[in-house]
């Protein structure tokens, strides 16, 4: 009878995982989806998107395995759209994106201010990490033509996260988490 009931206790507990990691899969499914959508639908406005408030949302939120494979699928995903599936593009975005998720998840617990300072600060470095591709891309001579030419598009994104981070931080965040409590007391 023991034998019986540990059996029984083992496959409990596996059915319970699988529903872990399916609701786990689907609700990086569908983040990922408003990561690529609001882009898509942003994609008019220079440098004006929801990605840097989204992501540190879902840092603050998220267990590092779901924000990393996340930030990597939406690395991938962006950049097929976008057509330009190269590697002196997809690796500054891949760590610069990594880099905005690992950073926001250490500093989940700090004041807001922090966040919007970490957010304004990542809209140059995302564009500065872009330089050493750019180096390779189109050499040394034309480095400071670039630079000064990305600048106003950095300064763009850096405001643009400023804004996006005190209007929709903390609403997101308490969206998401009163979301994902509620399906998680459904199960």
């Amino acid at each position: 009878m023991d034998r019986f009931i540990n059996l029984n206790m083992e496959l409990m507990k596996s059915v319970d995982v699988r529903k872990h990691t399916i609701r786990n899969i689907t609700l990086s499914a569908m983040l990922l989806a408003v990561l690529i959508v609001q882009e898509e639908l942003l994609i008019f406005l220079p440098n004006i998107q929801f990605t840097v408030v989204l992501l540190m949302v879902y840092a603050a939120i998220l267990p590092y395995s779901m924000l990393i494979s996340l930030t990597v699928g939406y690395v991938i995903i962006d950049s097929l759209i976008m057509g330009s599936f190269n590697m002196l593009y997809v690796v500054p975005m891949l760590i610069g994106w990594i880099l905005l998720v690992l950073v926001s998840k250490k500093l989940q617990h700090q004041k807001i201010w922090i966040l919007i300072m970490v957010s304004f600060i990542f809209g140059f470095v995302y564009g500065w990490l872009f330089i050493p591709s750019k180096f390779l891309e189109i050499g040394i001579d034309r480095l400071w033509p670039y630079f000064i030419s990305d600048l106003p598009f950095e300064i763009m994104m850096a405001i643009s996260n400023i804004v996006t981070v005190i209007l929709l931080y903390v609403p997101l965040k308490k969206l998401l988490l009163s979301l994902m409590n509620q399906s998680s007391s459904e199960l």
